[in-house]
C-alpha cells in the first residue's frame, strides 16, 4: 500500500488500502480526542482527519473507475453523525445538572410533577444557562463527555460507507 494514499486525493486506493487507512485514521482520531495535540488547536486536528478521510474515499472511487463526487457523501454524513453523537453525549449530563440545579433552588426532585413544573418555568432555563456560564468548570465537565460520543457517531457512519465503498468493483 502506498502510504500517500492516506494523505493526497490523487492516487488510487484498493479496498484493503481504504480499510487500513481508515483504521489508522480512527486510531489517530481517538488518540487526538483523548490526549489532544499539545499546542495545536483541536479543530486543526479535526480538519486534518476529515481531509484524510475524504482523500481515502476519493482514492477508492478513483480505483473503482468511478466519479469522485460521491466521495463527499460519507464525510458530510459523518460530520452530521458527529454532531448527533455530541448532542447525545451531552444530554444526560445536562439533564443531571438541571436536576442538581433544581435541588439547589429548593425543588423537591423526588416529586416528578414538581420537578417537571419547575423545569418548564420560563425563568428556570434562563437561570440554569446563567449558572452554567458562571461556572466554567461545570460547563467544561459537561462538554468533556461529548468527545467520545461524537467520535463514535462519526466513525460509525464512516464504517458503513467504508463497507459499501470497499465492495465496489472496478468499472471500465
Amino acid at each position: 500500500m502506498n502510504p500517500l494514499v492516506l494523505f493526497l486525493p490523487i492516487y488510487r486506493a484498493s479496498a484493503t488500502a481504504l480499510l487500513a487507512g481508515l483504521a489508522v485514521l480512527a486510531i489517530a482520531d481517538f488518540v487526538r480526542i483523548q490526549f489532544g495535540l499539545g499546542p495545536v488547536p483541536i479543530w486543526i486536528g479535526m480538519l486534518a482527519v476529515w481531509f484524510f478521510v475524504l482523500s481515502l474515499f476519493i482514492n477508492r472511487r478513483r480505483h473503482a473507475g468511478r466519479g469522485v463526487g460521491l466521495a463527499f457523501l460519507p464525510l458530510g454524513l459523518g460530520i452530521v453523525g458527529k454532531g448527533i453523537g455530541a448532542i447525545a453525549g451531552l444530554m444526560p449530563g445536562i439533564y443531571s445538572a438541571m436536576i442538581d440545579f433544581a435541588a439547589e433552588n429548593g425543588v423537591d426532585t423526588s416529586d416528578q410533577v414538581a420537578l417537571a413544573e419547575a423545569m418548564n418555568e420560563p425563568g428556570f432555563q434562563q437561570e440554569f444557562q446563567r449558572a452554567l456560564q458562571e461556572n466554567p468548570e461545570m460547563l467544561e465537565q459537561l462538554t468533556a463527555t461529548t468527545g467520545l460520543a461524537s467520535f463514535i457517531g462519526f466513525w460509525l457512519v464512516i464504517l458503513a460507507f467504508a463497507i459499501w465503498f470497499s465492495r465496489m468493483s472496478r468499472q471500465g
